[in-house]
C-alpha cells in the first residue's frame, strides 16, 4: 500500500481504514500494534513536519512474516531517538510518541533524507513477548 496523505489530522481515519485493509489476515494484534504506530508516525509528520501543505508519504509492506511501514515527511527536524523505559518519568505531555512507538513495533527507525524524515517501522507477525 502506498499513500500520499493531505497535511491534515482528519485524513487520519482513512489512513488507518486503509492500513486495516492492507493488513486484513495478519493476526489482529500485529495489525492493531501496526495500525496505532503508524497513526501516531503520521500525526507527528502532519503536525511537525508537513512544511509547506506538502502531503506526507505513507507506504505498508507486508513480506513473509514482517510488517514494515513508513511515513515520510517534508519536515527540516529529525525528531530524537525513542526515549527508553527508564526516561518515561522524565517526559513531559510532548515526546511519548516516539516511546509509544518503541512500545508498539520491534524496531523504529529515524533517518534524514533528502526530502524530509522517514520513519520506518517494522513488526514481527508473531506475538510480541511480555
Amino acid at each position: 500500500m502506498e499513500l500520499s496523505v493531505p497535511p491534515s489530522p482528519i485524513h487520519l481515519a482513512g489512513l488507518r481504514q486503509a492500513t486495516r485493509a492492507c493488513l486484513r489476515g495478519v493476526a489482529s494484534e500485529a495489525a492493531d500494534d501496526v495500525v496505532l504506530a503508524l497513526n501516531e508516525a503520521a500525526t507527528n509528520a502532519i503536525l511537525y513536519g508537513s512544511r509547506g501543505g506538502q502531503p506526507v508519504q505513507v507506504v505498508v509492506h507486508v513480506n513473509h512474516d514482517v510488517i514494515e511501514a513508513s511515513v515520510l515527511d517534508h519536515g527540516p527536524d529529525l525528531p530524537t531517538q525513542p526515549p527508553t523505559d527508564a526516561d518515561t518519568d522524565a517526559l513531559g505531555v510532548r515526546g511519548r510518541g516516539l516511546w509509544l512507538l518503541g512500545r508498539l513495533v520491534d524496531e523504529v527507525r529515524l533517518e534524514r533524507v533528502r526530502h524530509g524524515t522517514r520513519v520506518t517501522l517494522r513488526r514481527q507477525m508473531r506475538p510480541r513477548a511480555g
